[in-house]
């Protein structure tokens, strides 16, 4: 009779062992998915480390742009006030 009871059990422990099994790699599964998801998102979206630095890159330029068209408007107000005080019109 115990022999017959102990047939019953077994069968009922692989039937739980199976589900944490299952339950486990179902968890383990989730987690590399969202890891995924997240690292591509890192690298290929609309904040990634690529976008971050083509937008460093396209700063330092505008940087350069700026400190030229300074310059060169520095040169044309020296000019433009040079000319108007040699314009005897101006003085009237």
């Amino acid at each position: 009779m115990s022999e017959i009871l102990e047939e019953y059990k077994s069968p009922k422990n692989h039937r739980a062992n199976s589900f944490k099994n299952f339950f486990v790699y179902f968890i383990a599964i989730s987690f590399v998915v969202m890891a995924g998801v997240y690292v591509g998102n890192a690298l290929f979206g609309k904040r990634s480390l690529d976008v971050m630095l083509d937008l460093y890159n396209q700063k330092a330029s505008l940087q350069s742009d700026v400190q030229k068209l300074q310059e060169a408007n520095s040169a044309l107000q020296k000019e433009y006030f040079e000319l108007i005080g040699l314009d005897p019109d101006s003085y009237k």
